[in-house]
């Protein structure tokens, strides 16, 4: 239990990055700003994840927020296979 709350605050600053990359290239480059808001959005829906399963809503957070979190995964490896950056 104590490893889901360490990893939503790895998780949360695990999106820093992606989200600072997003402001520089806000007006740049749209592709690019697109690959790094999804996968600043799949951090937070992830680290959601944990969030629940430590607050012991786990049934919520595999039903819900664990395919979530795949699904924009695979989105963003899908986008990013399809522009080439």
């Amino acid at each position: 239990m104590f490893l889901d709350l360490l990893n939503f605050f790895f998780m949360l600053v695990a999106t820093v990055g992606p989200l600072c990359m997003a402001n520089k290239v806000w007006r740049k480059n749209q592709r690019l700003f697109t690959l790094a808001v999804l996968l600043s959005t799949f951090t937070i829906i992830h680290a959601v994840y944990h969030l629940l399963g430590f607050l012991g809503a786990s049934y919520l957070a595999d039903v819900l927020f664990y395919p979530l979190s795949s699904v924009l995964l695979l989105c963003f490896g899908i986008l990013y296979w399809r522009t080439g950056v």
